[in-house]
C-alpha cells in the first residue's frame, strides 16, 4: 500500500461508517474501564516493574529457552526451536502428519498468524477451526485480525449476525448474546472432533517449563484439554525466569489489554496430563493431552534484541491497547494502519523485526507522534520514537531532503518566507488563506506567514536580579505568530529578567526528524547550540511542546554538549505557574476551552499546568475531556496523510463546539494554527491563542486597573 493506494485504502475507511462506529465504541469501551481499574491498583508501579522484568530477560533469552527446555522435557513436553517462519509450519505440519491429524482446533495464536500456518496446513487438507470468538468470525470472513487481542474489532454486531448467518444458512439476530450462544453451540463438536489443539502462549517460565495462556472464553482450555495432543507456539522474547516475574507481566498484560484486574482464565500448562493415582504408577495422558509439542519461534527477533534501534520492541507483551489509545487506529483500523500480520504502530515495528525493515517502511509515515502508545504501554516501549529511528535508518527521499533543507538553512527559510508572504496574497481572502488548491488546505483557512524578526538580539531589563531567559521561539511562532513571542518577551521583561530572542536561532529540528534527514538534524542542533553557549542564558524557555521534547532530549543524544543546556529548558507556561508569576486579584473573565497538544499531555505530562494557569488568571478553564483528541496537526504527518488528519480536526471542531466557550487556548504554535484554521468558517466565532498570550493581555490588565 504505496503512495496512492495506502491514500485510497485511508479515504475508504474513512468513509465506512460501520467501521467507524465499531472502533469508537471499541475504543470508548476500553478507556472507561482502563480508566477505572488503574485508578484501583498500583498501575505505575506494575508498569515499572514489568519493564523492568522484560528488560531483564532481554539479553539472557537464549539462557532462558535453554533452562526452559530442559525443564518442559523433564515434565514430558517435546520442543522444537524454529529459526524461521518456513520451519515452524514444517515442524507443526510434520508432527500433525506423522499421527494421522485432520482436524485441529486452534485457540488465538498470533505467531500461527505470523507464521502463515493455517494456510500451509488447509493447503495439506487438513480442517483448521478458529476457536476464539473474534478469530472465528475473521476466519468466516475470510480476512485477517484487525487487532492483537481482538480480531474482529472492525466488525459491528450487524455485520456479525449477517456474516455468521450467512455461514449456518440460516437467520442470526444482531445481538451480541445470542451471537455468542450461536458461536458456543456450533463449536462445541469440534473441540470434541479434534484430533489436535493448537496454541499460541503468553509467557513461558524457564524455571519449571511452563507455560502460561491467558483467556476470557475459555476456549484456550478446551482447545489444549481436550484433543489428545496440544502444539503450542511460542516466540522467543515471551521468556521469563520465574513464576513470580510471570505473576507481574500478567497483571500488566491483562489491566493494559482489557482494562481488568485479572482474566477469566489464565492456565499454566507443565508437560501433558498424567496421573500417579494407582500405586504411585505415573502414566502420561488421562483428561488432558497425551503429548505437548512447544515450537519456539525466532523468526528475526534475536537479531533484533542485538538491534540497537529495534530491541525495545522485543518488550511487547502484545496486550493491544496502544491501538485503543491511537487515534490512527481509531480512525481507520488495523487494516490500513497495519502491516502484514500485526497492526498499528507496534506492528510496524513487528513487521520491521519478523520481516524486513523495507516492508515496514509505508507504515513509517502514519504514526502522528502523539505518544499516546508511549504513555499508554505497560512497559514502557517508545514505540513513536523507535519509528523515527527507522526513519533515520531509511533516509529522506530527494524531494524531502530538499524540504528538510528548507529548515537546516535559516537564511534559505527566511528567504523563502519573505517570498512565500509575498506570494500568500493569491490565496488570500478576508486576512486568511483559503484557496490554495491542495488537499492539505482544502477547506480549511490558514493564517498567513506574518514573518518579522525580533528586534535585536537581546533586550536586557533595567532591574530585577539579572536572570537570563533565553526565549525559543520556534519556526511557526517566527513566521506565523510573532504575537506569542512578544507576548511571552514583555511577561519576562515585566518579570525583570533578562529576556532574549536571537534572530539567529535555527529550527529545533523535528520537522528534518520526522523527513528522517538526521544529518540535516545534527547541522541543526549544532547551529542551536552555538546560540546557546554565545548567548550563555540562566535558563531557556519552549513554547512548543515538540520543540521541546526535541531539545531535552534529543539534542542531548546526539550532541554531550547539549545536556547541561537541557537541565535548564522549560516550558513557558510551568514556568510561570512555578514561578507564580501571576497578576494579583484578576477579574473573573469567563469560561475557556483548552486544548491539550498530544506531546505536552503525554509525553511532557503537564496536564495540570494550563488548567491551573488559566484559573490564576481568571478563567474558568473548561479541558478537552478524556481521552484527548488531536486537533490533526501533526506536523509532516498532516501533509503526507491529510484525509486522516483531516478527520482528527473534524472531531476536534465538534469538541470545541460541544465545549461552548468561544475563547480557545492551547500551549503549541501547530495547533493554534490547525484550530485557527478549522474553526474560521464555523458559525460560531472563536478566538484561538497561546496561553502566553492570554498572561500578556492579563498583564496589560492588572496595569491599567491598578
Amino acid at each position: 500500500m504505496f503512495g496512492r493506494s495506502k491514500r485510497s485504502a485511508a479515504r475508504r475507511a474513512l468513509a465506512d461508517a460501520d467501521l467507524r462506529r465499531a472502533l469508537d465504541k471499541a475504543g470508548a469501551g476500553h478507556f472507561g474501564k482502563y480508566e477505572r481499574i488503574r485508578t484501583e491498583i498500583p498501575w505505575e508501579k506494575i508498569k515499572e516493574e514489568a519493564r523492568a522484568i522484560r528488560r531483564a530477560c532481554l539479553p539472557r533469552l537464549e539462557e532462558l529457552i535453554a533452562r526452559f527446555t530442559a525443564e518442559a522435557e523433564r515434565a514430558g513436553a517435546k520442543v522444537h526451536r524454529a529459526a524461521t517462519a518456513e520451519e515452524a509450519r514444517t515442524i507443526v505440519s510434520t508432527i500433525l502428519g506423522e499421527r494421522g491429524v485432520r482436524r485441529v482446533v486452534k485457540s488465538k495464536s498470533m505467531v500461527s498468524e505470523e507464521v502463515g500456518l493455517n494456510a500451509h496446513l488447509e493447503a495439506q487438507g487438513l480442517q483448521v477451526v478458529e476457536t476464539d470468538l473474534g478469530e472465528w468470525i475473521v476466519q468466516l470472513a475470510g480476512e485477517r485480525p484487525s487487532h492483537i487481542t481482538a480480531p474482529a474489532l472492525h466488525k459491528t454486531k450487524e455485520e456479525v449476525a449477517e456474516l455468521i448467518s450467512r455461514h449456518l444458512g440460516r437467520n442470526v439476530p444482531a445481538e451480541i448474546p445470542a451471537l455468542v450462544e450461536v458461536a458456543r453451540t456450533e463449536l462445541r463438536r469440534f473441540f470434541i472432533e479434534a484430533e489436535a489443539g493448537l496454541s499460541g502462549a503468553n509467557f513461558a517460565v524457564a524455571e519449571s517449563g511452563t507455560l502460561v495462556i491467558v483467556s476470557n472464553e475459555g476456549n484456550v482450555r478446551l482447545a489444549t484439554t481436550l484433543p489428545p495432543i496440544h502444539v503450542a507456539l511460542i516466540s522467543v522474547e515471551k521468556f521469563v525466569e520465574t513464576l513470580e516475574q510471570a505473576t507481574t507481566l500478567l497483571k500488566a498484560l491483562i489491566t493494559g489489554s482489557s482494562g481488568l484486574r485479572m482474566t477469566s482464565y489464565v492456565s499454566y500448562i507443565t508437560g501433558p496430563s498424567k496421573t500417579t493415582d494407582i500405586e504411585k504408577e505415573l502414566v502420561v495422558g488421562v483428561h488432558g493431552p497425551r503429548e505437548v509439542h512447544i515450537v519456539v519461534v525466532d523468526n528475526g527477533r534475536l537479531a533484533a534484541a542485538k538491534d540497537e534501534d529495534l530491541h525495545e520492541t522485543l518488550l511487547c507483551l502484545k496486550c493491544g491497547g496502544c491501538m485503543l489509545q491511537c487515534p490512527v487506529f481509531q480512525a481507520v483500523g488495523g487494516h490500513v494502519y497495519g502491516g502484514p500480520v500485526y497492526p498499528g504502530g507496534i506492528g510496524a515495528l513487528l513487521t520491521a523485526v519478523t520481516r524486513t525493515p523495507k516492508e515496514a517502511e509505508r507504515l513509517l509515515d502514519m504514526c502522528a507522534d502523539c505518544r499516546k502508545c508511549e504513555a499508554f504501554c505497560p512497559v514502557g516501549i517508545p514505540t513513536s520514537e523507535i519509528l523515527l529511528r527507522l526513519k533515520a535508518r531509511k533516509g529522506p527521499t530527494w524531494p524531502e531532503r530538499v524540504l528538510s533543507g528548507g529548515f537546516r538553512f535559516r537564511r534559505l527559510a527566511e528567504a523563502g518566507a519573505k517570498v512565500l508572504a509575498v506570494l500568500q496574497r493569491v490565496w488570500m481572502k478576508d486576512g486568511r488563506i483559503r484557496r490554495m488548491p491542495t488537499v492539505w488546505t482544502k477547506g480549511k483557512r490558514y493564517p498567513p506567514i506574518r514573518f518579522n524578526k525580533a528586534g535585536g538580539p537581546a533586550v536586557a531589563a533595567t532591574s530585577g536580579d539579572g536572570e537570563k531567559v533565553l526565549l525559543f521561539q520556534g519556526c511557526l511562532v517566527k513566521y506565523f505568530f510573532p504575537e506569542v513571542r512578544e507576548a511571552v518577551l514583555k511577561v519576562l521583561r515585566d518579570g525583570e529578567f533578562e529576556a532574549v530572542c536571537p534572530d539567529d536561532q535555527s529550527c529545533c529540528g523535528a520537522p528534518s526528524r520526522h523527513l528522517g534527514d538526521e544529518r540535516g538534524v545534527k547541522g541543526l542542533v549544532e547551529a542551536n547550540l552555538e546560540v546557546f553557549a554565545r548567548e550563555n542564558p540562566d535558563m531557556i524557555l519552549t513554547v512548543c511542546p515538540t520543540g521541546h521534547s526535541i531539545l531535552t532530549k534529543l539534542y542531548p543524544e546526539l550532541d554531550p554538549r547539549a545536556a547541561p543546556w537541557a537541565e535548564r529548558i522549560y516550558d513557558f507556561t510551568d514556568f510561570m505557574v512555578r514561578r507564580g508569576f501571576f497578576p494579583k486579584a484578576p477579574p473573573s473573565k469567563g469560561g475557556a476551552y483548552y486544548h491539550y497538544p498530544c506531546h505536552y499531555v503525554n509525553e511532557m505530562k503537564l496536564k495540570e499546568r494550563p488548567i491551573e494557569l488559566l484559573r490564576a488568571l481568571g478563567y474558568n478553564p473548561k479541558p478537552d475531556r478524556e481521552p484527548h483528541a488531536c486537533c490533526g496537526f501533526c506536523g509532516v504527518f498532516s501533509a503526507k496523510n491529510p484525509e486522516i488528519a483531516a478527520r482528527f480536526l473534524e472531531d476536534k471542531k465538534a469538541r470545541v463546539a460541544e465545549g461552548g466557550e468561544n475563547l480557545v487556548a492551547t500551549d503549541c504554535p501547530g495547533c493554534v494554527l490547525q484550530l485557527k484554521a478549522g474553526l474560521a468558517d464555523m458559525a460560531t466565532k472563536y478566538e484561538v491563542v497561546h496561553t502566553a498570550e492570554l498572561v500578556a493581555r492579563a498583564l496589560d490588565e492588572s496595569k491599567t486597573s491598578g
